[in-house]
């Protein structure tokens, strides 16, 4: 992803290379909000949608984001994330759950040296901006 694109831009790249996992399955409006608000924390902190990433991101924004752990949570259940995981092979989940294992001391001490939370919810205020930018705004430093 180019940095120097806009959060739009990145999050519209992001759902492109990513329509294998958008399914038609419905939401509730709370639900909606969560998965929308997921997207693009994976475009804001620069994560994939492999279980590495996927994991990387529910780290970024539990540490890193103005929701609790609490609230996390409860978004993914809302939207029943867990399930997913289901679409992913043996072999995917055990290849990069070691890598993702390995990198959740370093993923929580980047998000505590972030300059400010994330908004998770309020991001519409970023969405023309370049990601380089708001990734400097914030102290975002990409794994």
């Amino acid at each position: 992803m180019n940095n120097n694109q806009t959060l739009q831009q990145g999050l519209e790249l992001f759902q492109l290379k990513n329509t294998k996992y958008f399914s038609e399955r419905v939401y509730t409006d709370r639900g909606e909000a969560f998965i929308k608000s997921h997207d693009i924390a994976h475009v804001v902190f620069g994560c994939d949608t492999t279980i590495y990433g996927e994991g990387v991101v529910k780290v970024w924004t539990t540490f890193g984001s103005n929701l609790s752990f609490w609230k996390v949570t409860t978004g993914y259940n809302e939207v029943n994330a867990f399930e997913l995981s289901r679409a992913y092979s043996k072999g995917h989940v055990v290849k990069n759950i070691l890598g993702f294992l390995w990198v959740i001391p370093k993923t929580i001490i980047r998000a505590r040296k972030m300059k400010k939370p994330w908004p998770f919810y309020d991001y519409e205020p970023y969405l023309d901006r370049p990601i380089s930018e708001i990734r400097r705004e914030f102290n975002i430093v990409v794994l």
